[in-house]
């Protein structure tokens, strides 16, 4: 029994698992945050102890199931940085999005994936055991945006779209890679995204499993002659990477406020991970900042000098 070997790993009771398992949908804290364009999205936090459950299965369960090269979510070694990289050199771009992506994971898709891929799996499961696994990874049914095992589920259940959507796009030379629900797709040759956007909403018709969904109005055509964006990285006319112009002057204003001891507490640690991006996409302009502002400066909002402020 799957449950045995979680209990011997963790060191907990087998009833106490069980209890979790069977409890595990009132085992969260939900709260929302705000969009970055409109609306709100849904995070369903879970408990200490179902967190734990479900780190277990990643690391025991999930990570046995292949995951297609042209994603660059949630993978070691794979960041936002490779997957702009993969289009910038290219004229024409479209973005395609999945409309509630996680939630529209069911545990009966989870159930078929761990079925079709059991000769891969390090554990025969049986019937009770694949109740126990979609109990813990599941919230009412579905997966949720909030549980660590949840990116790597939606990695493993789209492999063999995401095989078919690449073959699809070699054929018409174009490239593509997926970053969680998002979609990119971009080529030098004209009037091919088009074409290549009805063969995705094709196979989406025709997948038996996972249902989803296309969000129609986040499907963005874009060239070089207007902005291209992939996953927040800008793609400038010189097949550069860039954090976008919007966003360096909002950067520039928080790092002036911190400078001068203005800038609000609560926005100290988002400033601290915009600074992290801008090293990874854009470095010029982190040499930029430290020239204007002086290097103690951000590397005391980077955390790597001890602060003097109290």
């Amino acid at each position: 029994m799957l449950v045995k070997c979680i209990a011997s790993d963790i060191q907990l009771p087998v009833e106490f698992i069980e209890r979790v398992s069977i409890s595990a949908s009132h085992r969260y804290k939900s709260y929302r945050i705000k969009k970055r364009t409109k609306g709100y999205r849904t995070i369903d936090h879970p408990a200490r102890e179902l967190k734990l459950l479900q780190h277990w299965m990643v690391d025991n369960l999930f990570s046995a199931l292949p995951v297609h090269n042209a994603v660059y979510s949630y993978r070691a070694g794979r960041n936002i940085q490779g997957n702009a990289n993969i289009h910038r050199k290219n004229n024409f771009l479209l973005r395609v999005d999945f409309a509630d992506f996680f939630p529209s994971i069911r545990a009966v898709d989870i159930v078929k994936l761990l079925q079709k891929h059991q000769d891969v799996l390090p554990f025969r499961l049986s019937r009770r055991d694949t109740v126990l696994v979609t109990s813990i990874v599941c919230k009412d049914g579905h997966l949720t945006i909030g549980a660590p095992s949840s990116p790597i589920i939606s990695n493993a259940i789209l492999f063999e779209f995401d095989n078919h959507i690449a073959s699809v796009c070699k054929s018409y030379s174009v490239k593509y890679s997926r970053y969680a629900d998002d979609l990119y797709f971009s080529t030098s040759k004209r009037y091919v995204l088009e074409k290549v956007l009805e063969e995705v909403k094709r196979a989406i018709s025709d997948m038996q499993y996972p249902r989803l969904r296309i969000n129609n109005q986040k499907s963005v055509f874009t060239s070089r002659k207007r902005q291209r964006k992939v996953a927040g990285v800008t793609l400038t006319s010189e097949n550069k990477l860039s954090i976008g112009r919007q966003r360096k002057r909002a950067i520039k204003s928080m790092v002036h406020e911190f400078k001068v001891g203005t800038l609000a507490r609560d926005k100290a640690s988002y400033l601290r991970g915009l600074l992290a991006f801008v090293q990874s996409i854009e470095p010029s302009f982190m040499a930029a900042l430290e020239k204007k502002y002086g290097s103690e400066t951000i590397s005391e909002i980077r955390g790597l000098k001890p602060s003097s402020r109290k």
